[in-house]
């Protein structure tokens, strides 16, 4: 039976890959830094320790057949050395075990869309931001560790367990208060919803003959964050929107490390990446993505059944 490790496991990413994986009898092994907080599905074996703690990962990885690498930190002023460090680690472990390294990419690394443009795999990076050279290095530093790896690109998430650009909006809205966003509200984007992420996730990451692949897997549809947001207060039968204006977003960058963040990968909201999803399609034709009626209605019901979830933002 297929084994993985998943860091980040009570994460955005991470605990939506954790439920699907145990959804599919899978044998998952979930790496928290504070077991008696981690709330995971039933038969999930749950282990203690630290992503950053290279000998402690290798041990935790240890008769399984991929890591999943999906823990991250906080955006802020040490975003770039944190993650960079945990990287080395999972690829450190990967090494000495022979597992798999299986990596969530994102459109970070192209900088500014162009108008009418889809783009596909062989696209070279071309970051216009420091968060954009970060995700760039990684990218090259896994491909050059001589590690087995898949990649799977997305654009920005949302969903159950989501903490970050949209999870704070939509769980105001939720909740019959005023979702602020951050960017142009009328420019039009993708999102994907992150159990969709998920399962693409485990597809080409316990598949065979994708070592050194990369699959880039786009949202449902076009739609501007207005949109977006109008569906989620339909839903919620509540709530208001607000768009912060770029000019606000960039004053607030500096005072604020996070909106400083926020504000160097702005440009991605102003002109957006859209990812062409032919290459997964012909590999994983039973893949699906859900409508944003229907996962924006999943959204707002778990947000209501979990007031009390970790959330920053």
């Amino acid at each position: 039976m297929v084994r993985i490790l998943v860091t980040g496991a009570t994460g955005g990413l991470g605990a939506n890959v954790v439920a699907e994986a145990a959804a599919r009898g899978l044998r998952v092994r979930a790496l928290v830094r504070d077991p008696a907080r981690a709330k995971v599905a039933p038969g999930v074996e749950v282990v203690k320790g630290d992503a950053l703690d290279a000998a402690a990962l290798a041990r935790a990885l240890e008769g399984c057949d991929a890591l999943f690498h999906l823990v991250n930190v906080v955006i802020g002023k040490d975003w770039v050395d944190v993650t960079a460090r945990l990287l080395e680690a999972a690829i450190g472990a990967c090494t000495k075990t022979g597992a798999r390294l299986v990596f969530p990419a994102n459109v970070w690394i192209f900088g500014r869309g162009r108008p009418g443009e889809i783009v596909d795999e062989t696209r070279a990076p071309a970051p216009s931001s420091e968060l954009g050279r970060a995700r760039a290095k990684k990218e090259a530093r896994l491909r050059a560790s001589g590690v087995r790896f898949a990649m799977v690109r997305l654009p920005e998430f949302y969903g159950p367990h989501v903490q970050t650009l949209t999870g704070p909006p939509l769980r105001r809205i939720a909740a019959g208060r005023t979702g602020i966003w951050f960017g142009p509200p009328d420019v039009e984007v993708e999102l994907v919803l992150m159990p969709d992420a998920a399962r693409v996730l485990l597809d080409v990451g316990l598949a065979d003959g994708v070592d050194g692949e990369t699959f880039h897997y786009p949202g449902a549809a076009l739609i501007t964050p207005r949109a977006f947001f109008a569906e989620a207060r339909r839903i919620a039968s509540g709530g208001r929107f607000l768009a912060l204006p770029a000019l606000a977003v960039r004053a607030a960058a500096l005072v604020s490390p996070m909106a400083r963040s926020f504000a160097d990968i702005l440009h991605l909201w102003e002109a957006p990446i859209l990812l062409d999803g032919k290459k997964l399609g012909r590999r994983f034709p039973h893949v699906r993505t859900t409508p944003y009626s229907e996962g924006l209605a999943a959204t707002i019901d778990w947000l209501r059944r979990n007031p009390g979830a970790r959330m920053y933002g």
